[in-house]
């Protein structure tokens, strides 16, 4: 009797613990939660789409205008293998991207991962200064 109570127990703290997270991506007892940002600063006014998803969650196509800021928040796993790869596009080219890889990321944005599409490219700024700012070039739409 004693064994059926003490998983019961068990069984509904791993309960608690994954209705807990905001999004969920596997179990993420102990895990900080990181904060993932997109902000459209595309020179002459462009709209930005994006569209995360995770195995899990798929977050919606969204629609940035300029200066606007698209933010989700997560639990990593416990098993280190959260991951976010989101496509973005503007009028003249597109980005297909892991924004947050729990492998890539857990030291360079342990907590919240800033990026900047910019005309250039889409920027992923660090958290820490050790690590270099990130940059992916837009591919070109051919005219």
């Amino acid at each position: 009797m004693f064994l059926l109570v003490k998983h019961v127990f068990i069984l509904a703290l791993v309960i608690a613990f994954w209705e807990a997270s905001p999004v969920v991506t596997g179990i993420s007892i102990g895990m900080s939660e990181v904060s993932v940002s997109v902000t459209n600063s595309l020179q002459g006014n462009l709209n930005l789409t994006i569209h995360c998803k995770s195995k899990d969650d798929d977050l919606g196509i969204h629609v940035l205008p300029f200066n606007g800021r698209y933010q989700w928040q997560f639990k990593p796993n416990i098993f280190g293998t959260t991951l976010f790869s989101c496509d973005l596009s503007m009028r003249d080219g597109s980005i297909g991207y892991d924004l947050y890889s729990y492998e890539k990321d857990r030291l360079r944005c342990p907590t919240e991962c800033i990026w900047v599409a910019k005309t250039e490219g889409l920027v992923g700024l660090s958290q820490d200064a050790a690590f270099s700012t990130i940059l992916v070039k837009w591919q070109r739409r051919a005219n």
